[in-house]
């Protein structure tokens, strides 16, 4: 039997059709026009066309009031004015404990393991807070911050003295951990005479935003969303993440 050109052909093109089906369901990604050219990973996840696994939780509240925060999350249509035919992430709270965090989580892998990466985020979302607009506790804009982090382990809600508290927080110092984690506020471009109404708003972070080291099996957490300290509601639509990766 003869091996034909033909049959070359098709090899060669069978094996790089597996190979694109290989990473694109590792990084559970869309094509985008971000420049990846110089990050050893790019993780990207446009919401519109699926949830992506990301998982809603809360924190920093107290553990007797869960019903009074009326914490709520789903993967919902944008609102007006925007494309109401596009789908995101969506989360709400009603900020009673002055200091609530509304998370999204997610594992990563196909990294090398035991290895120390460089994690910068971009991060898309509807807003329809206006800017300079007086809240109790704090600005409904300004005082909500957009926070991303990168960890070994699974981000989640754990219990001291009464409050739920982020864990991956508690690890380090607490209050150093959120400075260094802050990527900006959820506040428009509108002025706040001119009223609330929704629209997309990207923060994008310093190439070296956080660190994290990958475990035996060479996968990460990604974790991003805000920390209050306006003593409201607050409702956000994600509509687009991405997290570059550079190692050390």
């Amino acid at each position: 039997m003869g091996i034909t050109l033909h049959n070359i052909k098709v090899s060669r093109m069978i094996n790089y059709i597996t190979l694109l089906i290989i990473i694109l369901s590792i990084s559970g990604c869309n094509v985008s026009d971000s420049d990846s050219s110089s990050a050893d990973a790019v993780f990207e996840f446009n919401f519109r066309e699926s949830q992506f696994e990301w998982d809603a939780f809360f924190t920093n509240y107290n553990v007797d009031n869960e019903d009074g925060m009326e914490l709520q999350s789903g993967y919902n249509l944008l609102p007006e004015p925007l494309n109401t035919d596009d789908r995101a992430l969506y989360i709400s709270a009603v900020n009673q404990s002055d200091d609530v965090k509304m998370m999204f989580r997610r594992q990563i892998i196909g990294l090398e393991p035991n290895v120390t990466y460089d994690v910068q985020f971009r991060i898309r979302f509807a807003t329809s807070v206006p800017s300079g607009c007086f809240g109790i506790g704090g600005p409904p804009g300004e005082a909500v911050r957009v926070i991303a982090d990168a960890s070994t382990i699974r981000p989640e809600a754990i219990v001291e003295n009464g409050f739920y508290l982020l864990n991956t927080q508690q690890m380090s110092e607490p209050a150093q951990w959120y400075e260094n984690v802050q990527m900006g506020n959820i506040a428009n471009s509108r002025e706040c005479e001119d009223g609330y109404e929704y629209e997309l708003k990207e923060l994008e972070s310093e190439p070296a935003h956080t660190t994290a080291t990958t475990d035996d099996g060479g996968a990460l957490w990604l974790m991003f969303g805000t920390r209050s300290g306006f003593e409201g509601q607050t409702e956000l639509y994600y509509t687009y993440v991405e997290a570059k990766l550079n190692r050390e």
